[in-house]
């Protein structure tokens, strides 16, 4: 009941018990998944066994260079006439190359297209260039970081509400629960085991104090990425016509496809290319290349940097005349050391357009800058010859607002948001500030699972429990011992699911809910410490027995390989599984029954 009378901290601490214990569940889950993300690389890697015996790319500038001359090589090869080719160079955390490309020239882009399913083909390739294995479908480790926020079955819109609503709860008890503390700095130094209640309290206060800051950064970061969803008041009121012009505004858009001159032509060399674009990121690598147009007059290369190596997550491209190999123009801070000419986005999207539509000989009359560039940004798919004339009917206002904008820097606000949304992912951070990113975040679990236990433990004492005991009981096993078995199940589904059994993917997925389902109707029935240990033996042992999975269902030339690939990712991937299995072992073994000494 709410504290009538009482001060402001018993105040506090009941808004603290209340928000906590009423969005701790779903934020358990969210935070577990959210944190196992932080290896989606990795996990998606290891889901992928017949990729380990491949050559491990190189991932400096040299190997990048390497490896976009032998995904065009590939790509002449197998596609030379599709409309477009992205290759997604090797990066740190994947040591291979992800090469994709389109139907056949002529087409236009489909529903979907550049997503799973979508009218795209893809192959990947080792760092010898040679085509690695087809692989399983798989969702990967991708599934933990979008289910942490859309909770997959969900439609997108209710599980991105939902998930923000539990965030801003989270916040509010962060910010009740130190005001609530009145031994704050001493609380971390402060923990007496074996004493029940005593010692959940001393647990929970001291994993709140330890990584205070990681809970505030991460629940605060978490908020600003769903912003525009949950706080759209003022984008309506300066957009109030069409939305998607602020989208194209504030957050840099992909270049649209370039239209074909039907003039065969030689690609520029990649080498150079991505020459230019290290120098003007000063050493930094590219991520993805996409080449538009291959083999015709109007290609078109668009290097995209890595967010590895920056806070922001601001998207950076550079765009290249696919003959010539000069940079015509780019999107975010890339073009701050690009000449005014070449930098502004602005004058860049007018060259390419009325580059295009030279190439396709139309003798139409000559476009201003900003009517071109308005076919340039919000034609749908493809800019077509036809969008000189098209531009005179399409409203220069709020478009060309728009594409002002974008050729603009970006405005404080936007490297705000960018600089919180980065932090959020964690991209930029190196193996050993990632471990420690994934301990937070297993120390906010932990912190939310002693709090939600807390609430249980002190029900029990009471004279009346409360009529939801058996539920929140219930509900804690659920969360802090049925998710981690079935995310367990989750990695043993990946190898033992035939690989041509169709929507496997998905069946990887169905099959980690039924698990968890299940475990969660036992824990329904019988919340017992018996079961807390059943539940979390049973993780233990999946985690634990992962290691010996991988080497029995890889195939046999990837073991030899197990300690190379990636600078030995699978390896430590293996050894990271491993460990979950020993705390889930110990946490089981706790609970085991104690023998009484007669």
């Amino acid at each position: 009941m709410f504290p009538v009378g009482g001060g402001w901290r018993q105040t506090m601490a009941w808004l603290h018990t209340w928000t906590g214990l009423l969005a701790g569940w779903l934020l358990l889950v969210m935070c577990l998944t959210g944190s196992a993300a932080y290896y989606r690389d990795e996990i998606s890697l290891w889901m992928q066994p017949a990729w380990h015996a491949g050559v491990a790319a190189r991932t400096t500038a040299d190997g990048q260079r390497e490896a976009a001359r032998f995904a065009l090589a590939h790509l002449q090869h197998t596609a030379p006439q599709a409309d477009s080719w992205i290759i997604d160079l090797p990066q740190p955390r994947k040591p291979y190359t992800e090469i994709s490309w389109t139907s056949a020239r002529g087409q236009r882009l489909g529903p979907g297209a550049g997503r799973p399913g979508g009218n795209f083909e893809s192959a990947a390739l080792d760092g010898a260039g040679q085509l690695l294995p087809a692989e399983r479908a798989t969702r990967g480790g991708g599934f933990f970081a979008v289910f942490h926020f859309t909770l997959h079955y969900l439609p997108v819109r209710w599980g991105r509400w939902i998930t923000s609503i539990a965030t801003m709860v989270m916040l509010v008890a962060l910010v009740s629960g130190v005001i609530t503390h009145r031994r704050f700095f001493a609380d971390f130094f402060t923990f007496r085991p074996g004493k029940g209640q005593r010692s959940w309290l001393d647990a929970h206060n001291a994993l709140a104090v330890l990584a205070l800051p990681y809970h505030a950064m991460i629940c605060y970061s978490g908020l600003a990425t769903l912003m525009l969803l949950t706080m759209p008041a003022a984008v309506n009121q300066l957009y109030p016509d069409n939305r998607g012009d602020f989208v194209r505004a504030a957050l840099p858009q992909a270049p649209p496809l370039v239209a074909a001159s039907g003039r065969p032509a030689l690609l520029a060399d990649t080498g150079p290319v991505l020459e230019q674009a290290y120098a003007r990121w000063n050493g930094g690598l590219a991520t993805r290349l996409t080449v538009q147009r291959p083999n015709d007059a109007a290609a078109r290369y668009i290097v995209q940097r890595d967010e590895a190596e920056r806070l922001s997550s601001e998207r950076q491209s550079l765009v290249f005349d696919g003959v010539a190999g000069t940079v015509i123009g780019g999107s975010g801070a890339a073009r701050s050391s690009a000449t005014p000419s070449e930098a502004s986005p602005l004058g860049a999207a007018a060259a390419a357009a009325t580059a295009s539509i030279n190439a396709a000989s139309v003798a139409a009359a000559p476009a201003s800058a900003a009517s071109t560039v308005t076919a340039s940004v919000a034609a749908p798919s493809v800019v077509e010859p036809s969008a000189a004339a098209a531009s005179a009917d399409v409203p220069s206002g709020a478009a060309a607002s728009a594409a002002a904008a974008s050729a603009a820097a970006a405005s404080a606000a936007a490297q705000t948001r960018n600089t919180l949304v980065g932090l959020h992912l964690g991209h930029f951070a190196d193996p050993l500030l990632r471990a420690l990113l994934f301990a937070c975040g297993l120390g906010a679990c932990a912190l939310m699972g002693t709090g939600v236990l807390l609430w249980t433990v002190k029900a029990r004492l009471r004279p009346r429990p409360p009529a939801g005991l058996r539920l929140a009981e219930s509900l804690n096993l659920v969360t802090l011992a049925a998710l981690p078995a079935a995310m367990a199940g989750y990695f043993w589904l990946n190898r033992l699911l035939p690989d041509t059994m169709a929507r496997r993917a998905a069946a990887e997925i169905d099959g980690f809910f039924m698990l968890w389902g299940m475990l969660a109707v036992a824990a329904l029935a019988w919340p017992s410490r018996r079961m807390w240990m059943v539940q979390l033996l049973l993780g233990a042992a999946l985690f634990a027995a992962l290691p010996v999975l991988n080497l029995v269902t890889a195939p046999a030339d990837a073991h030899v390989a197990l300690l190379d690939i990636g600078t030995g990712m699978v390896a430590a991937t293996d050894a990271g599984l491993l460990l979950c299995g020993a705390l889930l072992g110990w946490a089981g073994w706790r609970l085991r029954p104690r023998v009484v000494a007669p």
